[in-house]
């Protein structure tokens, strides 16, 4: 099996790679095909490739593919990747070193799909896998607001997820970036400078310790202001 850490490193960039075999259509990519290609085979040839990449223990040679599919399939990579992961802990084998990459793979989509799975291994074992849900919002930031998808994560109804996004959030908002972000995400989501009905029963405010602070809302208020004059 292939160094995990050496593999989730791979993770973080996505360039061109030698590939060897062909792809499920029979189709040999030239010697340095971008990983970016993959992303125009079919579902049938992702599904074959992902399948392959999980059995042979997510070999480097095809990291930066998978991180393509993770990134933008993950609708259809993180359900694969999940249902071996979920059989993989019903066993009593040795496949730490399987299961800590796969989370790995998870979290870094940063999405819904990812937050959803989670919470299902989180059921297995909420204290080996529940770290993931702040790991799923820090990725987030790569690709999107990490405080949207902090609402959708709510707008999930999973208790203990919602758990865990509420102290990522009480953590994350100690600084000013991030304060930026959220206004920008309540911004979307209320379309102006929520009211303070809407303050109350806001899924991230309310579960804060400084919700009551009126200091601390007009400072939010501000900032949402400023986000809709730029």
């Amino acid at each position: 099996m292939v160094c995990r850490l050496s593999l989730i490193a791979a993770l973080l960039v996505a360039a061109p790679v030698c590939l060897n075999s062909q792809n499920a259509s029979g189709q040999t990519p030239s010697e340095m095909t971008s990983a970016r290609s993959i992303l125009h085979w079919s579902t049938g040839d992702q599904t074959e490739f992902i399948n392959a990449t999980i059995d042979q223990g997510f070999p480097e040679s095809r990291a930066d593919q998978m991180t393509m599919l993770i990134i933008n399939r993950s609708e259809l990579t993180i359900p694969l990747i999940l249902a071996k992961l979920e059989a993989a802990l019903s066993t009593d084998s040795d496949s730490a070193p399987f299961v800590a990459t796969a989370v790995e793979m998870i979290a870094y989509a940063g999405d819904e799909e990812a937050l959803r799975a989670i919470g299902r291994l989180i059921r297995i074992d909420e204290k080996r896998f529940g770290r993931l849900v702040g790991r799923t919002l820090d990725n987030a930031a790569n690709w999107r607001n990490p405080f949207t998808l902090a609402y959708r994560a709510f707008d999930l109804a999973d208790a203990t997820v919602s758990r865990h996004v509420a102290q990522w959030t009480e953590q994350t908002l100690k600084d000013a970036g991030p304060k930026r972000l959220w206004a920008k995400a309540m911004l979307e989501r209320y379309g102006r400078v929520p009211d303070e009905s809407e303050w109350a029963k806001d899924p991230i405010a309310s579960r804060l310790k400084d919700r009551r602070s009126v200091e601390f809302r007009l400072q939010m208020n501000e900032l949402v202001r400023q986000t809709v004059s730029k």
